[in-house]
Formats: C-alpha cells, sequence, structure tokens
C-alpha cells in the first residue's frame, strides 16, 4: 500500500539553502491537495543556536516581538511557489515557534502535535570540521522522527 501524504511539515530557516526544500513539499502534493505547513522556529534566548532557529535578539518589548513575527510571517508566505497558488489545491499553513530547546527536538514534537504525514527539510550539507561543529539537525531529525522524512541536499 502506498502512502497518502495529506500534511507536509516543511522547515526553513529563511536562507536561500533552507527555502531549498519548500518547493518539494508543494510537490509532494501537486495535484491532489492537502496542507503544507511552513513552519519556523525562533529562539527567544538570544544565544546561538543551531542553523534552524531565527535567534531573537535580546529582550524584546511586546510590539518588537509582534513586529519579528509579522515580518517572518510575511517571509514564510512568500515562499509559497507561484504554481501552487494557481492550482488552488494546496492549502498553506504558516507557523513561526518559539523554540528555546534543542530546534531538532522540537521539529518531532510539532510534526507530532500538527498530525503531519511528512517531514521536509534542506540539508546544509556540511561534512567534515564544519558537521562535526556545528552538527546536523537534519541527521538528527532522521533518527528522532517518528515519521517519514524528506532531506533535500542544498550546498553552497
Amino acid at each position: 500500500m502506498m502512502p497518502k501524504y495529506q500534511k507536509v511539515l516543511v522547515t526553513t530557516d529563511l536562507s536561500p539553502l533552507g527555502n531549498a526544500a519548500v518547493p518539494h513539499a508543494y510537490a509532494i502534493l501537486a495535484g491532489r491537495g492537502g496542507t503544507v505547513i511552513l513552519w519556523h522556529a525562533i529562539d527567544p534566548s538570544g544565544e546561538p543556536s543551531s542553523v534552524y532557529a531565527q535567534r531573537m535578539p535580546g529582550k524584546l518589548l511586546a510590539e518588537q516581538r509582534a513586529g519579528l513575527r509579522d515580518s517572518l510571517f510575511s517571509s514564510l508566505e512568500a515562499l509559497v511557489p507561484e504554481e501552487a497558488r494557481a492550482e488552488g489545491l494546496v492549502t498553506t499553513e504558516v507557523r513561526v515557534v518559539e523554540a528555546p530547546g534543542v530546534i531538532q527536538e522540537t521539529i518531532c514534537q510539532e510534526a507530532r502535535t500538527l498530525e503531519a504525514d511528512l517531514i521536509v527539510m534542506a540539508s546544509h550539507g556540511h561534512s567534515g570540521v564544519k558537521h562535526l561543529l556545528l552538527g546536523s539537525v537534519a541527521e538528527s531529525v532522521l533518527k528522532s522522527a517518528d515519521r517519514p522524512v524528506l532531506v533535500v541536499l542544498s550546498r553552497e
């Protein structure tokens, strides 16, 4: 029996490399419909974090926090492929989540909570010393996810 994907969670750090996974998420649902959840994490601590979380600068006032979230929502909405908009079969849900912990765990938890059938994410393709220093969010998600994961390789 072939799996039928109806809800796809796609993560991005909003970099060109991270955004490379987005069209793949829409392609999976093209022609038959479903929901793509465009997902981005904010690290509220302001501390350095993984490549998948946007650092929130210091302590922000409520207005500043809302402005940052609005800006991120707009950036995510701009990633919806024009073909997907024109076809009209795929619904887009945009989520910006505060993720103070380990980003890999947050991604897997969100996939469970949102009942996503598939996680789609880019891998920056680091190897060697960069891989040791930065780790691999995609690799960790692959190891700990309880559902299928599609990793789109993006290299600098």
